[in-house]
């Protein structure tokens, strides 16, 4: 499957990952008609708009089938996808719901620097911002896809959640004062069958769960704004220096 993409869906240097992620979901659910259960994917470089080219291939038939994908030699990856029908969700916020995200303030992520914020709006929950240099490695937002993501394709729920999950900097990045490079090395994901509209708010919550001088981890949860979870990724990044 061949994605069509411009240069509004560029991360820091390629095609952002939350995208590629997208795309990998797609593909899958095209060989394998169901709903993408989980996804993980192995980084190795970056990707240009016009090399979004996935090539897949069913490894494991079945109910829970899996699906190879790859782009290039740039990504790898695995997608289960569950052909049953999905049961009730359980899971939700462990604590207070946040004010409406209409109360709270508009972070705009610089386009010049990171050209697919253009298509986010972010309203952050608490104080945390990127390189405000806090004490905290953690983000907590209100987040949703503006029109002109919709604009370019139709997202299916899976695919809006992929692309969200990826959305924010580093939780790291909340503490730092000046950028660095902390690309994705791997990424995996879960999809509950929560249903949700692409275009609604997602309460989505991001922290450093480690770091060393070259590596780190991160933690993030999406949710449905009445507290359902929807997705919860981990993803492995290198510190560059």
């Amino acid at each position: 499957m061949t994605t069509k993409l411009d240069e509004t869906w560029l991360g820091f240097a390629g095609v952002h990952g939350g995208v590629l992620l997208a795309a990998l979901l797609r593909t899958a659910t095209d060989l394998v008609p169901g709903t993408p259960a989980t996804v993980t994917a192995h980084y190795f470089a970056p990707v240009r708009p016009d090399e979004v080219v996935v090539d897949a291939t069913v490894v494991h038939p079945g109910r829970t089938a899996t699906v190879s994908a790859s782009i290039g030699r740039a990504l790898t990856g695995l997608v289960r996808v569950v052909r049953t029908a999905p049961g009730p969700v359980r899971g939700f916020l462990p604590d207070a719901p946040a004010p409406s995200p209409d109360a709270c303030p508009l972070l705009e992520l610089p386009a010049a620097f990171v050209p697919i914020g253009q298509h986010f709006e972010i309203r952050p929950v608490n104080a945390a911002r990127p390189l405000a240099g806090g004490a905290d490695p953690a983000f907590d937002v209100w987040i949703r896809l503006r029109s002109t993501a919709f604009s370019h394709r139709a997202f299916s729920a899976p695919e809006v959640a992929a692309i969200l999950l990826d959305a924010l900097p580093p939780g790291l990045f909340a503490t730092l004062t000046a950028p660095v490079m902390i690309p994705t090395a791997e990424l995996t994901a879960h999809f509950t069958p929560a249903a949700s509209a692409p275009d609604a708010w997602f309460r989505l919550r991001q922290s450093t769960a480690w770091a060393t001088d070259d590596l780190c981890v991160d933690d993030t949860t999406l949710h449905t704004a009445d507290g359902t979870l929807v997705a919860q990724a981990r993803q492995l990044r290198r510190i560059m220096h």
